[in-house]
């Protein structure tokens, strides 16, 4: 894949990262549900250079960085078949990053699984 970083972008939530969230949050952690009421909020402040995904999220106090906590894991397939991860980040309370990436360590771009294509993962 290309770059590493992360490219600075500023817009709203697609219907896929929505629909994504709300279903990362209803199969996390136990206290998981309790950053469904954010997802309103959210805007998609950058994106990964890679090609994968990834995205950052801020809520109206800026976006949050350092240590995260992990509130959702999954695993399943892009809709080009490819076996993926995903990772939803919480740093100071807030949702802060859905982090896809490629299990095998692919070098070319994905789009978002479908919850239909997920298994959420134990924490």
């Amino acid at each position: 894949m290309k770059s590493k970083g992360h490219i600075p972008v500023e817009r709203n939530l697609s219907s896929s990262e929505r629909t994504l969230l709300q279903w990362l949050l209803m199969h996390g952690s136990t206290d998981a549900s309790k950053y469904m009421s954010q997802i309103d909020s959210l805007r998609i402040v950058s994106k990964c250079g890679c090609g994968c995904p990834t995205v950052d999220f801020a809520l109206q106090s800026g976006r949050k960085v350092g240590g995260s906590d992990i509130v959702a894991e999954a695993g399943g397939k892009s809709p080009e078949g490819i076996s993926v991860g995903v990772i939803l980040h919480v740093r100071d309370d807030e949702l802060s990053e859905l982090e896809v990436y490629s299990t095998e360590g692919l070098d070319v771009p994905f789009s978002l699984p479908t919850p239909d294509s997920l298994e959420a993962l134990p924490l």
